[in-house]
């Protein structure tokens, strides 16, 4: 599962060297963070990002993927958090770096269902196997 906990560090450690409120390089925070790729996205396309309010717009998709991450989606939502991280996109007038950091996230929010839904196939399998034997052993 995606940990949330990383994520917010990755943000937050990002955002305070962007707005230079922490002694910190680029190096220390790809090794500390392993160059994650939610790390690697904030860090690409700065040029674009100079164009744009970061910390703002930071906020806004943060804000969006707080609200549909650790969830099970349904289509109709998956199809509500695309419009709207269209929105955000657009909003920004397709800046590279904000469409970057919104597909970092929604990736996020895919691996995580992808895990859900492979962990919820193993239970299955587990509890289907359970029962056979059960079954075998009242059986026999």
């Amino acid at each position: 599962m995606v940990d949330q906990k990383l994520i917010s560090g990755i943000f937050n450690d990002f955002l305070a060297l962007y707005l230079g409120k922490k002694q910190i390089g680029i190096r220390p925070l790809c090794e500390k963070y392993e160059n994650h790729p939610m790390l690697m996205g904030l860090l690409s396309n700065m040029d674009e990002a100079a164009k744009i309010p970061v910390p703002k717009v930071m906020k806004e998709a943060y804000d969006l993927y707080k609200e549909y991450r650790g969830r099970e989606l349904e289509d109709e939502e998956c199809e509500q958090f695309v419009d709207r991280t269209y929105e955000i996109y657009e909003k920004w007038d397709k800046n590279k770096w904000c469409g970057r950091i919104i597909a970092e996230l929604a990736c996020l929010i895919d691996s995580d269902a992808t895990e859900r839904r492979k962990l919820a196939r193993e239970v299955e399998k587990e509890m289907e196997e359970a029962m056979r034997q059960s079954e075998e052993k009242d059986a026999a």
